[in-house]
């Protein structure tokens, strides 16, 4: 019985782990059709978080988020 459990958290893992990398890997295509804009790239997660949060507060945006995109990230904005 608890080969069968344990069996059941691995596959469990796996699916996580399939549905989170393809919610990651989403295209720009995709995010851009829902809403989403690409505004700039930052070298560090820290300052592409700080710009986000300062869109929010300045200019009126209502979500944020900063995706790895090689070799930066990439802020999205949607409003």
């Amino acid at each position: 019985m608890r080969q069968k459990a344990a069996r059941f958290g691995v596959t469990l893992a796996l699916a996580g782990t399939l549905v989170a990398g393809a919610l990651a890997a989403a295209t720009p295509a995709s995010a851009t059709a829902s809403g989403w804009t690409a505004y700039k790239g930052y070298r560090t997660l820290q300052n592409c978080v700080s710009a986000g949060t300062a869109k929010l507060v300045m200019d009126g945006y209502k979500e944020y988020d900063c995706r790895w995109d090689s070799p930066y990230y990439m802020l999205w904005l949607k409003k």
